[in-house]
């Protein structure tokens, strides 16, 4: 029996614009979007969580000569500064909306990297379009002096991968790995889909029909194209954008289907308005002990969780780079930065530079093979 590889690491990719970036099945445009949440919201969600979801285990164990997992190294203190830095804010540029999926999490550590960093801030910038390629632009082309990052998602590896997007991790100075969120399929409860396998059957009996909303070029939207490969099936695929404009498109039945961060599902699955019919972990979720992982649905996966890091410009100095990667992981080893995150479903997953770019290496190169699946 062919198996089904699906190696999930990241929501969104890049579309048609800036460098290259291109996606790969043409999306349809939804007829309506939501409009999107504003920066505002997504602090206020961060500093005000609902009820305690402890996030399914990203830490793992490292075999010999195997990438790192994406779990925390536990950096409790931030190293040295170095002579002169900063001497100003840093602006930590999010590829995608406010609000979103890479938003909220981006916005936790800014604020805890700001109380401890000596006379300067962390802001974070939503600087969109293209499907994450503007940020990247915006961060590729600024200088090299540690105070433009940017948030980085698995997705370009993807898209490099499928030839869409002609950068890598290799024209930035990656910083570190600094979260992991989560990702699950879901569908309205009106629906009368109860499973996965209830998904597969309606598909296949009507053919085309089933709307499936995704950010063109994104992680769900791959994961849309190895179902209909594996499957044997066909969806009618809808451009909508990301977390916060799919969300009320399913609600309001305006399509039928739809993979985000579990982040962005639970409210709604919560409320009873949305049922997940599979979530993209190694071990069922505590909060959902009911929903299976793909894993158990029969996908064979290399790395399943949606994973963000930090790149700065290529010409960034090292010791600027190993200040910056202590400062997230001085983050991500406090107790209460870890508290916000996995309130919301996300997993403080610290990996400091010289490890995450080895995970990076690793991660294209499965990517790489996840793409040939594909074609």
């Amino acid at each position: 029996m062919f198996k089904r590889v699906l190696s999930i690491t990241l929501a969104v990719g890049l579309a048609a614009g800036l460098m290259g970036c291109s996606g790969g099945k043409k999306a349809e445009p939804a007829a309506t979007q939501a409009a999107s949440t504003q920066a505002e919201s997504a602090q206020e969600a961060a500093k005000a969580p609902e009820t305690a979801k402890e996030a399914p285990g990203a830490e793992g164990e490292k075999k010999e000569s195997e990438a790192p997992a994406a779990g925390n190294s536990g950096q409790a203190a931030p190293v040295k500064a170095p002579e002169g830095f900063p001497n100003k804010d840093i602006t930590l540029v999010n590829p995608y909306e406010a609000g979103g999926t890479s938003d909220i999490p981006a916005r936790i550590y800014a604020d805890y990297i700001s109380g401890i960093m000596d006379g300067a801030m962390m802001n974070v910038t939503d600087v969109t379009g293209s499907g994450g390629a503007v940020g990247a632009q915006q961060v590729m082309s600024s200088p090299g002096d540690g105070y433009t990052l940017l948030v980085a998602p698995a997705g370009y590896a993807m898209q490099y991968a499928k030839g869409s997007c002609e950068f890598t991790y290799e024209d930035f100075k990656p910083v570190s790995l600094f979260v992991t969120s989560y990702l699950g399929m879901a569908v309205n409860t009106s629906s009368g889909i109860k499973t996965y396998e209830d998904l597969v059957q309606a598909a296949k009996d009507r053919p085309g029909e089933l709307k499936f909303g995704v950010a063109t070029g994104g992680l769900p939207m791959f994961c849309v194209l190895a179902m209909e490969k594996q499957e044997g099936v066909d969806f009618n695929i809808v451009d909508i954008g990301g977390t916060t404009l799919k969300a009320p498109e399913l609600l309001s039945n305006r399509i039928d289907v739809m993979i985000d961060s579990l982040a962005g599902l639970t409210s709604y699955v919560d409320s009873g308005d949305f049922t997940i019919l599979g979530l993209y972990a190694d071990d069922r979720f505590a909060n959902y002990p009911d929903v299976p992982t793909f894993a158990e649905l029969g996908y064979e996966t290399n790395v399943m969780n949606q994973v963000f890091g930090i790149w700065a410009p290529k010409d960034t100095p090292d010791d600027v780079v190993e200040y910056l990667s202590s400062l997230f992981g001085a983050a991500a080893a406090d107790e209460g930065v870890q508290k916000q995150l996995t309130d919301l479903t996300y997993s403080a997953s610290y990996i400091p530079t010289a490890e995450y770019v080895t995970y990076l290496e690793k991660m294209y190169a499965d990517f790489q093979e996840f793409a040939k699946g594909l074609n």
